[in-house]
């Protein structure tokens, strides 16, 4: 345990380490100090008992002090369990999980003489076990969320390319809005995660007016061309009025006094006008050599058009 500690101290995002050995070698010390020999006579009393023996009085004397249960804070009353009391420099998750690794390589590299179960706990490491639950989860959960999505708009559109295509604004927005985040180092919290979900709602809304509408349209003036001049009066006016009132109204977040409410305000406004001008231009520019194939219809042919 005592080599264990010496390791720790050369992690660097360790601040300090205790043990029962600490303990032990504090008390050990204190039990034989005396006053009158030199000081580096005392020091080498700073040290574990040479003998069995000699670490059982030691610890008799830990049981007997008024404050007894801070030894077995370190060690169980039976002594078959002992914890090491890590601190960091930092609460950072990341250096959590450096320290859990390089344990995990010093146990592997130095195995115990007997057979000991090491196991992690404290609330930093709990942190780190909680954050991988929680992105697995989101990931999944966005994942089965995206599949759900497409699906529906492949049965709502009665049509394959359709399907996909609605999906593209809110699959560019995911990309930029999150690319962004890891970009700016912004750390992967609650909020950013449940926003991930709230995001596929969200960004289809507005593919889903714009090609129901430029089916519409395309059928009443016979083909996109026609009808692309009439998409961007009142259907892009009104996608845009409602993405431009959504994106206002999460602004007023940005002024709450806790941050996560910051991040919402300001994601979901980001995420309202990418998606926003996502669709009216990606759409638009992706339906202008489609039109042939998913949008045109052949009209038929009237009297007056024959003669």
């Amino acid at each position: 345990m005592r080599d264990f500690q010496q390791t720790l101290a050369e992690n660097p995002v360790v601040g300090k380490s205790s043990s029962l050995v600490d303990a032990l070698q504090k008390a050990s010390y204190e039990l034989q100090f005396q006053a009158a020999a030199p000081s580096e006579t005392n020091q080498q009393y700073f040290s574990i008992p040479a003998t069995t023996a000699g670490v059982g009085q030691v610890f008799t004397q830990l049981e007997g002090m008024k404050k007894k249960d801070s030894l077995f804070h370190l060690v169980t009353r039976d002594y078959q369990q002992a914890n090491v009391w890590v601190q960091l420099t930092s609460g950072d998750n990341k250096d959590m999980e450096a320290v859990v690794a390089a344990v995990a390589d010093y146990i592997d590299n130095h195995p115990p003489p007997l057979s000991i179960e090491a196991k992690w706990a404290g609330l930093t490491y709990l942190n780190v076990v909680w954050q991988e639950k929680m992105v697995s989860g989101m990931l999944a959960s966005l994942g089965s969320s995206f599949v759900v999505v497409l699906l529906m708009m492949i049965l709502l559109f009665r049509s394959l390319w359709f399907g996909v295509l609605a999906m593209l604004p809110l699959t560019f927005t995911i990309s930029l809005i999150y690319g962004l985040i890891g970009w700016a180092g912004k750390d992967y919290d609650i909020p950013v995660a449940v926003l991930s979900a709230l995001t596929l709602g969200l960004s289809v809304d507005f593919a889903i007016h714009f090609l129901q509408r430029a089916r519409e349209l395309t059928k009443k003036h016979g083909s996109w061309k026609n009808a692309c001049p009439e998409m961007f009066k009142e259907p892009a006016l009104a996608i845009s009025r409602n993405a431009i009132v959504i994106s206002i109204g999460f602004t007023p977040l940005l002024l709450a006094p806790l941050i996560p409410y910051n991040t919402v305000g300001f994601f979901l406004a980001t995420i309202m006008a990418v998606s926003w001008l996502a669709t009216l231009f990606l759409l638009s520019a992706l339906l202008t050599p489609l039109a042939k194939r998913l949008l045109e219809v052949k009209l038929p042919i009237t009297e007056g058009e024959q003669k």
